[in-house]
């Protein structure tokens, strides 16, 4: 996403408790705002998913309402290292998941200015791995692990897996043509010739982002990853 710091129009407020400041990032799919708990005096991210056509349209519909079932599914992730969900709304028929506030850098902000050490590496992709079995355990695929999704947060240096917002229920894989802006470099073979995403498919993915960490590239290029259907899948790892 995008950073743009654009002010939200009136401040306008959700659900009677989260008002919007400004706009911190958007992208294909959704845009993030800065928000005030006004209930518990606290700063909160409010991510707006965008969704295409009509809204009255029954498939935009059937995708608003799936954005729903996961957005309240991740809610459910509990991990020092997965962002927490504090609560999931309905405006203008799509549903705002309000998050906690981090402040900090990507990963992928970070490795511009070059690879990580091999320990350094190391913790982030532990504290990746928590929270990734975190999710696992209660059902969860995430399907978008990548370097963008990886916070660093300032002071502390708490590495945080953001954007469960597009995790699903395993199983619940959609098919309805709602997807995220995955980075394809980060995404496991079976998913590039649509067998549908489980827990091994976040762990592909994961291995790749480690790589990537400690080499300053993804092991894989985007050209060479262009899967024909009939391409075989590895076995599950």
């Amino acid at each position: 996403m995008s950073e743009t710091g654009e002010l939200a129009p009136g401040g306008r407020l959700l659900g009677g408790c989260y008002r919007l400041i400004e706009r911190i990032g958007t992208g294909p799919t959704a845009t993030v705002w800065r928000a005030l708990d006004e209930s518990r005096e606290r700063e909160v991210a409010v991510k707006e998913p965008r969704l295409p056509g009509d809204p009255a349209d029954e498939e935009r519909l059937r995708a608003a309402n799936r954005l729903y079932r996961e957005a309240r599914a991740a809610a459910r992730v509990d991990d020092p290292a997965a962002v927490a969900i504090h609560d999931v709304l309905v405006e203008d028929g799509l549903p705002w998941i309000v998050m906690e506030m981090i402040h900090g850098e990507s990963l992928r902000t970070a490795l511009v200015n070059g690879p990580m050490r091999p320990a350094e590496a190391a913790r982030m992709g532990l504290a990746v791995l928590g929270a990734l079995r975190a999710a696992h355990a209660v059902g969860i695929v995430h399907r978008d692990v990548k370097p963008a999704n990886v916070l660093i947060e300032s002071g502390t240096g708490r590495v945080v897996l953001t954007d469960f917002g597009i995790g699903h229920p395993q199983g619940d894989e959609p098919r309805d043509g709602a997807e995220s802006d995955d980075d394809v470099d980060f995404m496991a073979p079976e998913r590039l010739v649509e067998r549908g995403a489980g827990p091994a498919s976040d762990l592909w993915s994961l291995g790749a982002l480690l790589r990537a960490a400690v080499e300053g590239w993804s092991p894989v290029g985007r050209t060479a990853v262009s899967a024909p259907s009939g391409t075989p899948v590895p076995s599950a790892r």
